[in-house]
């Protein structure tokens, strides 16, 4: 490849990842900061434990991986140093990063299926400490497949096991996870909706209430589908040049595809420029929060928000 080829492609993909440091690192160190004053108190329940572990890996992203790539392009456009390459180690806490931010949110569709299909069981064996446990543990596994990179396998295997591994089980799982979701939602409706007309002389303070469960409960799953959603959309663009890549002999060495690819690896940090965004604003309580932390509002004035999420949809959640 010619040495100023890539040196130009080294500059233009170097200063996307410089926006992406601030873009991510900032909002999502604000979010953080949020979560540890907490100042609302609504933040220790059960499923604000995915959110957590969320905003932490995709602060990594911004402050860890998006630097690291930001300051090689920028050694190898003005420097002799060469594009990152799989195998190095700013390639390897990428993939950390990303792996970890994939098979997070995978957890968060089967817990949430979890808690609206099952919402007893749910009440019951469905912890803070257990989800901890369990985020800590999909961190470390993550940690550890991307240093496979280090022992000197096969580049090619490690990509073909990663690509079923993050990509065809996270899909086919959120994907049975959110159709249990939406049949479990639709049946409760129609149940809801009888119980509502048989009781309708009874204390509407328990059918507020159970519309109220039922509402959350809707809301919470879709802003967890649509942080799936997003994975999603930005995972596709780099897979689909690997698997060219892969299958494509002539295309191999040529100019177009490896610029297409390196492109496409910005979008896998896109998700986590979207997450702080698409969680603030679906999230009153956390929006209310930032805010207090940023002094845009006075706690006091926010004290009536009320819990971070509904009895029924938390483990650690007393059921009145």
């Amino acid at each position: 490849m010619e040495r100023n080829f890539e040196k130009s492609l080294c500059l233009g993909t170097g200063i996307p990842f410089v926006l992406l440091l601030l873009l991510i690192s900032v909002p999502n160190a604000i979010i953080l900061v949020a979560f540890y004053r907490n100042p609302l108190r609504c933040f220790r329940k059960a499923f604000s434990v995915f959110l957590i572990f969320i905003t932490a890996v995709d602060l990594f992203v911004g402050i860890v991986v998006c630097s690291g790539e930001a300051v090689m392009r920028f050694l190898c456009a003005f420097g002799d140093y060469k594009l990152p390459q799989d195998g190095d180690i700013v390639k390897v806490l990428g993939y950390i990063g990303v792996n970890s931010s994939i098979l997070l949110v995978t957890a968060m569709s089967v817990d949430r299926f979890i808690s609206v299909v099952y919402p007893i069981f749910y009440l019951c064996k469905v912890k803070p400490r257990k989800l901890i446990l369990c985020n800590t543990i999909i961190v470390v596994f993550s940690s550890i497949f991307a240093s496979l990179q280090l022992t000197g396998i096969s580049i090619d295997i490690y990509l073909l096991i990663d690509i079923h591994l993050h990509t065809t089980f996270p899909i086919a799982t959120t994907t049975l996870a959110y159709l249990g979701i939406f049949v479990a939602l639709k049946k409760r409706s129609r149940v809801d909706l009888q119980r509502q007309s048989i009781t309708a002389r009874n204390s509407r303070l328990r059918d507020m209430r159970q519309l109220k469960i039922a509402q959350m409960e809707r809301k919470f799953a879709t802003t967890s589908f649509c942080i799936l959603l997003f994975v999603i959309i930005s995972l596709v663009p780099y897979f689909v040049a690997v698997i060219i890549e892969a299958n494509c002999s002539v295309c191999r060495g040529q100019k177009w595809l490896f610029v297409l690819k390196e492109s496409f690896v910005i979008f896998l940090f896109l998700n986590s420029t979207v997450n702080p965004l698409l969680t603030t604003f679906r999230i009153n309580e956390l929006k209310h929060s930032v805010k207090v932390v940023l002094r845009l509002r006075r706690q006091s004035d926010v004290n009536s928000v009320g819990s971070f999420l509904p009895p029924t949809s938390l483990g650690d959640a007393v059921s009145n």
